[in-house]
């Protein structure tokens, strides 16, 4: 099942995120960081996008192939995804390229990526 994932900035909302959407499902995953100056800006989150935010839910990261990324979750995490790792196959139509996304990730998570 393909992802479609995106890159989002909300200075009204003091926000920048990443966003793995299905849209079969509407299931969604995303990473988000309060904007410089915010009151959150050196914590990252995820969230489900309905759910309330869990601060440091990801234990590490890696782009796996040339299109997908996976995320290894914390036990608090885990339990709010149903699995301790969650991994998404982006689509070759998506708004933003797997570069860009993994750049982004890697910045708002602020860890290196597992190889």
């Amino acid at each position: 099942m393909a992802i479609i994932g995106s890159y989002e900035r909300h200075p009204d909302l003091g926000c920048e995120a990443v966003v793995f959407l299905d849209q079969e499902s509407d299931a969604c995953f995303q990473l988000q960081r309060d904007l410089p100056g915010g009151p959150r800006a050196g914590e990252y989150c995820i969230t489900t996008g309905a759910s309330a935010p869990i601060y440091g839910g990801v234990q590490a990261w890696r782009r796996v192939g040339v299109d997908r990324l996976e995320f290894a979750l914390t036990a608090r995490a885990a339990r709010l995804f149903g699995d301790e790792v969650v991994s998404f196959q982006l689509a070759a139509d998506g708004e933003a390229d797997v570069d860009e996304l993994a750049g982004h990730v890697g910045r708002l998570l602020g860890m290196d990526r597992l190889p």
